[in-house]
């Protein structure tokens, strides 16, 4: 969808409201409906065609989850399916060991980087993944084996916590200058303790995952409007 057309959609959605709202506010009879408004990408895409999503500088390595690598793959799977960037597929480049000032600051390692690989545009990040035992006393209602009836009951339940912090990172490879970035969050708690880590990744990348895409594509939003009916 080009920008033009995204630019008209949310003017011609604006006079439908403008339209409605003071006969709604009169008391007329109106009707509810779903207009879907394209949003524009935050990011200016004119000219970039291909990505390449590097690596992710990991705060803490963990033994039964490569952080780096499940976030590289999550983030391609998503920027190839539902955007119409090309998504290039080769090994994340290493990044230097350097403070994420001084490397982003190195506008000539991004340019080169750029140059090897084609890339219009270079996406690198910072993750944390954080576990937490959150076990304790709950109430819950039950039913009673010897009456029948409901009743509340105070029990202990093994629960774990856990937390996904991300940083993007967005360089023009062209100059090798830092376009944007963002930070994002996701927190759950799961019964038991001996829940699947991948499968809790993706569940928190799932909460944010929306708005990562916004950055480099239009993505529609939904909106609820009134329309006079006589």
């Amino acid at each position: 969808m080009t920008r033009p057309r995204c630019v008209a959609s949310i003017a011609l959605a604006l006079l439908v409201t403008l339209a409605a709202a003071p006969r709604a506010f009169a008391g007329s009879n109106t009707a509810r409906v779903r207009l879907t408004v394209p949003l524009p990408a935050r990011l200016d895409m004119q000219g970039i065609d291909r990505l390449l999503v590097t690596r992710f500088v990991v705060d803490q390595d963990l033994p039964e989850l490569d952080l780096n690598r499940e976030l590289v793959t999550l983030l391609r799977r998503d920027l190839h399916k539902n955007t119409v960037l090309q998504v290039i597929d080769v090994e994340p480049p290493p990044l230097p060991e350097q403070p994420l000032q001084e490397l982003f600051a190195n506008t000539g390692f991004w340019r080169r980087m750029a140059e090897t690989h084609r890339a219009d545009l270079i996406i690198a990040g910072k993750a944390s993944f954080v576990t937490s035992d959150r076990s304790g006393f709950v109430q819950r209602d039950e039913i009673s084996p010897v009456n029948g009836q409901r009743v509340r009951r105070t029990v202990f339940v093994d629960r774990e916590g856990f937390s996904l912090g991300m940083n993007l990172f967005f360089v023009l490879g062209s100059t090798g200058r830092l376009l944007y970035e963002d930070h994002f969050t996701g927190e759950s708690t799961f019964n038991g303790r001996a829940n699947d880590r991948l499968t809790v990744l993706f569940s928190l990348f799932e909460q944010f995952e929306d708005s990562v895409l916004a950055i480099v594509a239009p993505r529609p939003k939904v909106v609820e409007r009134f329309l006079f009916t006589e």
